[in-house]
């Protein structure tokens, strides 16, 4: 499985970073220090699963809203927000197109 990683590289302000990632990983706070001391991906989601993907703009957009500074890395290496950004839009407009294939289809039989 392709993911998309998430590893913290400057902390700001710890409380609220060890607030936010506690709410989207299942990880114990003791872990989650342990990975960004090592870092390592605090979270790791699947690059295909476009609610992950969306799950993991929220996250990077909330720390980076208190300071906190991180790494996004896919399977080609380090990517940008942007990037990130250009992903979810081409899975919508897939997922968009996707749906208007099926009705037309369905809308044929009937």
């Amino acid at each position: 499985m392709k993911t998309i990683d998430i590893i913290i590289k400057y902390i700001n302000d710890k409380t609220s970073t060890y607030k936010i990632l506690r709410e989207y990983t299942p990880l114990s706070l003791s872990e989650i220090k342990s990975r960004i001391e090592n870092h390592d991906a605090v979270i790791a989601v699947n690059d295909l699963k476009l609610d992950e993907l969306k799950k993991v703009r929220e996250i990077i957009r909330s720390l980076n809203n208190i300071g906190t500074e991180v790494v996004i890395q896919d399977v080609t290496g380090t990517i940008t927000l942007k990037t990130l950004e250009n992903i979810i839009s081409s899975y919508e407009d897939i997922a968009a197109d996707t749906e208007k294939l099926d009705a037309l289809m369905f809308s044929d039989e009937q």
